[in-house]
């Protein structure tokens, strides 16, 4: 009898966090080793790991640079899908017992990989796990679609929900259902409420910490979880398979579909932006363009600093020609009394309004949308229709109604605006969010700074604001 010395190889891909399964390879692997009078030097396990999914497996890692640097000459597995799952890796496996002199022991049945027969033996094993695991991949695709047609949810529960076993009248779990978890709907709902008021993120998201309200993953909230979190289309209980929202969910929604389509639009639009999520301070940066014939640039600001012996005080200023400079707080009053003035006129709000007509026929355009996608579901619930039949209807019009309800939104008065319509303009303007005011501004007017002449004192009439759809 040859003695070897031997390594165990045991995985599986999926545990409930028991390693039973592995543990009981381990087991059948060392009898095996024993009977061979082969003498154990290390088990490697890979638990809980794929092995046709194309991800690292560490476990089997090291035991290829264990058989390649001689520490083991022999190999013991279950069988050989539990050492790979794929012909490649299987063929550097063969590679490796060919250069190494490595032996081979399955408890699921010989395979001298030192022999023809039985390194054909092994492909055709590894050929057939392969084959399996293609079937088994192409069922659960079909399932998962199935699932996501039905508007059944998938994977794990999601913040602002909570799974709920479904019994029959034996006692036995049949299925599950997902109810809201009234804690977690409370905030999302709030933080969607203080997002569309223009509240900036930052400052929620330190306020919620400041409360001690945990994150999915039980920790602190950043910019960048609150946006994952409130940009999920099933919080409107929309059903999304491989990337595309397919139909509704069987799930009650945490928001409903306009509040989720305006919040989905503010926090996706890209002039919302700020560097390292700083939140916006000033409030014409980036909105008052430089008047200097061909120039056009956008004023930024310049922040208070001494030049020599001289205070120079926060400016707005040209970063592309650098030739126009205003002190900040002489342009922020004039634009500010300028809006204020004009939104306190009887025809004042109207300004801020959306479009009444535009907004009619959108509403009813995706009135008419939803109401055919919905009978679509209806018809497939009830086998009127093929799965394969709601999918090319739930293609053709899922755009026509994403397109809809863009409009819709344009069309819409933002309610961060409704505010100014209630009567004390000035205390309104007093009040509000800086990024509401830069809302106001960039709807209303636009607003160009000229050179200065000579002289100190600040001239109004550099500061040119001229009205949007005003003759």
């Amino acid at each position: 009898m040859t003695t070897h010395r031997a390594a165990l190889y045991a995985r599986i891909s999926s545990d409930d966090g028991s390693a039973l399964g592995v543990g009981r390879q381990i087991a059948d692997c060392q009898k095996l080793a024993a009977e061979k009078g082969w003498t154990i030097v290390e088990a490697f396990v890979d638990n809980d790991v794929s092995a046709s999914n194309g991800k690292a497996r560490p476990e089997y890692d090291r035991l290829l640079a264990a058989l390649t640097d001689g520490r083991a000459d022999a190999l013991v597995v279950w069988d050989i899908d539990r050492l790979t799952r794929t012909p490649r890796e299987l063929e550097d496996v063969v590679d490796l017992a060919d250069k190494h002199g490595v032996a081979l022991a399955s408890v699921g049945g010989e395979v001298d990989l030192a022999t023809p027969q039985g390194r054909l033996t092994a492909r055709l094993k590894g050929n057939v796990a392969r084959h399996e695991v293609e079937q088994q991949s192409r069922r659960l695709k079909r399932k998962f679609q199935e699932r996501a047609e039905a508007g059944k949810p998938h994977g794990k529960v999601a913040y602002g929900y909570r799974r709920h076993a479904v019994h029959d009248d034996q006692g036995r779990v049949v299925g599950s259902v997902e109810l809201l978890d009234e804690a977690q709907a409370a905030v999302v709902r709030e933080v969607a409420r203080r997002l569309l008021a223009r509240e900036p993120v930052r400052r929620i998201v330190a306020e919620l910490n400041t409360r001690g309200v945990p994150t999915p993953r039980g920790n602190d909230w950043d910019g960048t979880m609150l946006r994952q979190v409130m940009l999920r289309q099933r919080n409107a209980s929309r059903r999304v398979h491989r990337g595309e929202v397919i139909g509704k969910g069987d799930w009650p929604p945490l928001l409903d579909e306009d509040t989720f389509d305006r919040l989905h639009a503010m926090l996706t639009d890209p002039s919302r932006r700020t560097t390292r999520g700083n939140e916006v301070k000033h409030l014409l940066s980036g909105i008052a363009k430089c008047g200097i014939d061909g120039c056009g640039g956008t004023m930024r600001v310049t922040n208070a600093r001494m030049n020599g012996t001289k205070h120079a005080p926060t400016s707005y200023n040209c970063r592309k020609c650098n030739r126009v400079r205003r002190k900040k707080v002489d342009v922020d009053e004039l634009v500010e009394a300028v809006l204020v003035a004009r939104l306190e006129r009887p025809d004042g709000p109207d300004l801020l309004a959306g479009d009444p007509a535009a907004l009619r026929d959108a509403s009813e355009r995706v009135e008419a949308l939803q109401a055919r996608l919905d009978l679509a579901a209806d018809n497939y619930a009830e086998g009127k229709i093929t799965g394969e039949q709601m999918t090319r209807i739930t293609a053709k019009l899922r755009p026509q109604l994403d397109d809809s309800r863009a409009r819709l939104r344009a069309a819409a008065p933002s309610p961060d605006l409704e505010r100014f319509a209630a009567g004390d303009v000035q205390a309104a303007w007093t009040t509000a969010d800086i990024e509401v005011k830069r809302a106001v501004i960039t709807m209303l007017v636009e607003i160009t700074i000229t050179p200065a002449g000579s002289g100190g004192r600040f001239a109004p009439e550099t500061v040119q604001i001229e009205w949007k759809g005003e003759q």
